[in-house]
């Protein structure tokens, strides 16, 4: 999953969130016996960490203030210091807030001895106040875990972004390939086709006014020569733009593998037209579309027979079922069918799951969807 805007605006309001445990040390500040001072002194340093805490999550990492990004860190850790020192031992310890921070702020080669000194500081000041060694080791080994785990935590988070950018760049280098690719197929299909055609126009014109005959003859050949190379355009558009069956369930098997959804697939025909196979192509696609995004399956099937000069493709879940959502793509799958001169149900299941079947006469599927036009 990439880190979208969306989800990185959660991730820092959920760590921002973290301040609800300052619930139990302002309560006992409050209910215990401390004297005036004492009560003022601690909350006002509690409010001065959430500040810190807040300012730190929202605007510091990756955000426009993250040049203070150290003194952020800085400022947290003084601030829990005092504070600790001030509180009685069976209150316990604030200190993996600073831990968190300095691990989320700093790369990982700075964030690891900051992290580490940080956790040593942490058992100094157990000791100081009054704390044991025992208790002291094991505050310095908690804290130290906790800091460790920030730490892993940003590898990850920048492993995911460059993932993500990786992603990007091959989508880029993907679509321009292909670019390069049809405009390559274009010329190929095309430059000969343009350049017999200027040469017998050429010839035609000289020719109609001495032999109109041999002028008409040639004519007839540019008539030829351009709807054989309309006919080469059309054929690789179509291929161009349509999917492959093949394709598009191994494209399934790996999206559902990734979404933990079990797969199974059933294959019994023989081999299809072009135009059949695309449309059958994008029901799979769509089908499995739908069991990721709305179904909450567990198990998904792909069922495609061949019976009575018909070829029929079957996408069955066991997810929640339910009406399908009107202009969820189903629409454009319909007009596919439609145009093919098949039938297209989508409907819940009985007990559970949904299914999204389509069949398609294999008479018609040699005829060409276009004609030119004599």
């Amino acid at each position: 999953m990439s880190l979208t805007p969306r989800w990185i605006k959660l991730g820092r309001l959920f760590m921002v969130a973290w301040l609800v445990f300052f619930i139990y040390p302002v309560a006992a500040l409050l209910t215990d016996r401390f004297d005036r001072d004492a009560e003022v002194a601690g909350i006002a340093l509690l409010v001065a960490l959430a500040l810190i805490w807040g300012w730190f999550w929202l605007r510091v990492v990756a955000g426009p203030d993250q040049r203070f990004a150290l003194p952020a860190v800085v400022a947290a850790t003084i601030v829990l210091v005092v504070f600790t020192l001030r509180t009685p031992p069976q209150y316990g310890s604030l200190f993996l807030y600073a831990l968190i921070m300095a691990g989320a702020a700093c790369n990982w080669r700075i964030g690891l001895p900051a992290v580490l000194a940080l956790s040593v500081l942490s058992g100094t000041v157990e000791l100081a106040r009054g704390e044991s060694v025992t208790n002291a080791t094991g505050q310095f080994l908690n804290e130290l875990l906790v800091g460790l785990t920030a730490v892993a935590g940003q590898l990850l988070i920048q492993a995911n972004r460059q993932l993500s950018s990786a992603r990007e760049q091959i989508g880029r280098l993907a679509v321009g390939e292909e670019r390069l690719r049809f405009a390559r197929d274009l010329h190929d299909l095309l430059g000969h086709s343009l350049s017999v055609i200027a040469l017998k126009s050429e010839l035609a014109g000289r020719l109609m006014k001495t032999t109109p005959g041999l002028a008409a003859h040639e004519v007839e050949d540019i008539e030829k020569v351009a709807r054989d190379a309309l006919r080469d355009v059309r054929e690789a558009v179509a291929g161009y733009r349509q999917p492959t069956l093949a394709a598009e369930l191994a494209g399934a098997h790996e999206a559902l593998a990734a979404a933990a959804i079990e797969f199974h697939v059933d294959q019994e025909h023989g081999p299809l037209p072009p135009a059949v196979e695309a449309v059958l192509a994008w029901t799979v696609r769509e089908g499995v579309t739908n069991v990721m995004r709305h179904s909450q399956a567990k198990r998904c099937a792909i069922r495609i027979s061949s019976r009575d000069g018909n070829i029929t493709v079957e996408v069955v879940d066991n997810g929640r079922g339910g009406t399908p959502e009107s202009g969820s793509g189903l629409d454009g799958l319909q007009e596919r069918v439609v145009e093919r001169g098949g039938r297209l149900t989508a409907e819940p299941l009985p007990h559970e799951g949904f299914r999204l079947r389509v069949t398609l006469p294999l008479a018609q599927a040699n005829a060409p969807a276009d004609r030119v036009p004599a």
